[in-house]
């Protein structure tokens, strides 16, 4: 008794560590990941202070640099307006003052023609026509082709020089400009007449900044929805790497908005098509198929969703009601783990029986690795020792299960179930898992049942679970939680232990989903044999 109160004491010890270890893992990935947001949640909180604080700075910059533009601008729009106002009266006074040259000097010739008594002279001065600008050109080019007399970039042009590479858009210092004209009329009476005014005006052009297009970053990435339901919205920004200036193209938006998550927020969940119809539980006797749907979209709000094991999201068919055979020989292809109670409680008969039984049961197998079954063998008390690895050796497993011995300690359920799942990483991934434990005992403390409900939860992602009890203080209802779907077809109930031996078929046809009469399969081996 002092050795099983111990025992217990070192289980829960055990399970208390394995709990405190599990949860401050759990706590060290959560303090991890909280970590991590608030270090991003910094780090955007920083990047946005930096922006904001740039775009304040700009804003400045630009709101006194447009105050002292529009300043600038509005002094010289009056000092073109004075100065044109000008140019036209000195254009106006020149005009009257040729005019009255023109007159006096054909007055003056008239005199001078009748003092001679000769004819009177008619003067005509050279006349020109109006200016023709020509394009603006690069300084250092119109400089070359003013050398070679050519004053139109036109004429210029030929394949290795496009008239492109001979102009000057925009820049400081500017380009060249001829104005051309030709004469219309050359002066008559040369003596007296003008001579022809310059044919040719250059001129600086262009000479301003070029325009700078505002250019914009990638859009960053959306955020979350500002409502889960009943219409919200998302956003997304992007900022100005290049501002305009001198005239350049302004900027696009640099925000962007979409709605998101319109439907209403009362609204029923949305199920997935139905899924395949599963295997026969039971290869006779009576077995289940059934077929479920998975919800594709919870429910909101006041919406309703079916209940898992409703009509509209689970049905079932009963399938191999045959009786079965008195001898089976278990023919399935699968990967199959079983679990014996080693515990004090079952007592050296029934931990006899419980070993003789097995044995039978693996007589009833047929082993192939390509096409059969292979079995692997554990035992479980306050320890959990693996008999023997998934194989399709008989020899080993006979081996290994005659040679055990009873542990006498308590029973370490959780444990088990762990251990199986280690054992499945040996396992054919084409092959169906079914994992089963026989025990007579529950977990001896209220820590030992939440650890053996935790290790069924996480082997059920990887096999069929099943569970045989062999005492009537083990109930069906008892573990019905640690078993796979359909619980009635996964929990088998013998009321003792010493009669495992004569349960042998039973449990055969429980585990096996295709079974063969013995003596059919037996026929079909001789006969292969021959």
């Amino acid at each position: 008794k002092l050795e099983m109160i111990v025992a217990e004491l070192l289980s829960e010890k055990q399970h208390a560590e394995w709990l405190l270890s599990t949860t401050r893992s759990e706590c060290t990935k959560q303090i991890a990941e909280l970590d991590t947001q608030i270090s991003t949640m910094d780090a955007k909180k920083s990047d946005g202070a930096r922006i904001e604080a740039a775009a304040s700075a700009r804003k400045s910059d630009s709101t006194g640099a447009i105050a002292s533009i529009e300043r600038e601008g509005r002094k010289l729009l009056r000092t073109f307006a004075g100065q044109t106002k000008d140019c036209r009266s000195e254009l106006k006074n020149l005009r009257n003052t040729v005019c009255g040259s023109k007159k006096l000097k054909q007055e003056v010739i008239t005199i001078e023609a009748k003092q001679r008594k000769g004819k009177r002279l008619e003067i005509n001065d050279c006349s020109v026509g109006d200016w023709r600008p020509q394009e603006c050109m690069n300084t250092k080019i119109a400089q070359q082709l003013e050398k070679q007399g050519i004053f139109n970039p036109q004429k210029a042009v030929n394949a290795r020089r496009p008239l492109k590479s001979l102009l000057h858009k925009c820049g400081p210092g500017g380009g060249v400009q001829w104005f051309l004209r030709d004469k219309v009329s050359p002066p008559q009476t040369p003596q007296y007449g003008a001579n022809c005014p310059p044919l040719r005006l250059k001129t600086v052009c262009n000479d301003f900044e070029c325009p700078v297009n505002c250019k914009l970053a990638d859009w960053e990435g959306w955020s979350a929805c500002s409502k889960t339901c009943d219409g919200g919205l998302k956003r997304r920004v992007r900022s100005v790497t290049v501002y305009p200036q001198w005239g350049g193209s302004s900027c696009d938006s640099t925000k962007d908005e979409q709605t998101c998550n319109a439907l209403s927020c009362d609204r029923p969940c949305l199920l997935h098509n139905w899924g395949p119809w599963r295997a026969c539980t039971r290869a006779c006797d009576k077995g289940m198929r059934w077929r479920s749907r998975k919800i594709k979209r919870a429910a909101t709000g006041d919406g309703r969703c079916p209940r898992t094991f409703s009509k509209a999201r689970y049905e079932r068919r009963v399938c191999n009601a045959q009786p079965c055979p008195l001898d089976v020989m278990c023919v399935a292809r699968m990967d199959l783990v079983i679990g014996i109670d080693a515990s004090g409680s079952m007592g050296t008969s029934g931990w006899k029986a419980q070993r003789t039984a097995l044995l039978g049961l693996i007589n009833r197998l047929q082993f192939s690795k390509k096409s059969g079954l292979q079995l692997g063998v554990l035992k479980f008390s306050y320890k959990v020792n693996v008999l023997q690895q998934l194989t399709d050796d008989k020899k080993k497993l006979v081996t290994a299960v005659t040679k055990t011995t009873f542990d006498r300690w308590t029973t370490n359920i959780g444990g088990a179930f762990r251990s199986m799942k280690g054992m499945l990483q040996f396992g054919r991934r084409d092959a169906p898992s079914v994992c089963m434990l026989w025990t007579d005992g529950r977990p001896s403390r209220p820590s030992s049942k939440y650890d053996a409900a935790l290790g069924a939860k996480d082997l059920r992602s990887s096999c069929r679970v099943m569970v045989v009890t062999m005492r009537p203080a083990v109930p069906k209802a008892y573990v019905a939680p640690w078993v796979s779907h359909p619980k009635s077809q996964n929990v088998m109930v013998v009321n003792h232990p010493s009669l495992m031996v004569s349960k042998v078929m039973q449990v055969n046809t429980f585990v096996c989903g295709k079974v063969q009469r013995f003596l059919d399969w037996t026929k079909a081996q001789n006969t292969t044999a021959r």
